[in-house]
């Protein structure tokens, strides 16, 4: 009993892995133009059991001069080391720029990560339901249409057969909710 407990934790570990991305922002109100970065040194190093560091070292041209710099920034394992530090290589960015011109800097970083799964176009079935936009919107009608006071729309979903030609299937979905649509019909 006391070895599957450990077992059953690794793996609802891995089940709940998510999807995570930075996003970034920088506003720059000085008279300063930063054109190239190179020379870009990164390492990544763990911080705890759940967070890497990723610390750049580079040289900035900003207004002619080459400005050696340093920049960093602490996400979630699940974040790719890219990501990681592209959002280091922001801080480094933001203080070449303050420390050089003293004007105002703003950086907004977030770290966004989603364990739903990815939405995309599928197979699917009478009575489901769906996103809009997890079926393909049909070429011959595209715009919506009024039905029993909901908003439905035909789409189409090819189907390959090995061998054979594509098969294209037809259907009607309808709105429910806001983004909660249902499949009506499909042929």
């Amino acid at each position: 009993m006391r070895r599957t407990i450990p077992l059953i934790l690794v793996l609802v570990a891995t089940a709940v892995h998510g999807e995570c991305y930075v996003r970034s922002a920088v506003t720059n109100q000085t008279q300063l133009k930063l054109t190239e970065i190179t020379d870009v040194d990164s390492f990544v190093v763990p911080v705890s059991p759940t967070q890497n560091k990723c610390i750049v070292n580079f040289r900035a041209l900003v207004n002619g001069r080459w400005i050696t710099a340093e920049g960093e920034r602490v996400g979630p394992k699940s974040l790719s080391e890219a990501d990681l530090c592209r959002g280091a290589v922001d801080s480094g960015r933001v203080q070449i720029l303050s420390q050089a011109d003293g004007g105002q800097m703003n950086i907004e970083q977030n770290t966004v990560c989603d364990d739903r799964p990815a939405i995309r176009v599928r197979s699917v079935q009478r009575g489901e339901h769906v996103r809009e936009s997890e079926v393909l919107p049909h070429p011959n009608f595209p715009k919506p249409f009024k039905y029993r006071s909901s908003t439905c729309r035909w789409f189409i979903e090819p189907e390959v057969h090995p061998g054979r030609d594509l098969l294209q299937r037809q259907g009607i979905i309808c709105q429910l909710h806001d983004a909660d649509w249902q499949v009506v019909d499909k042929w």
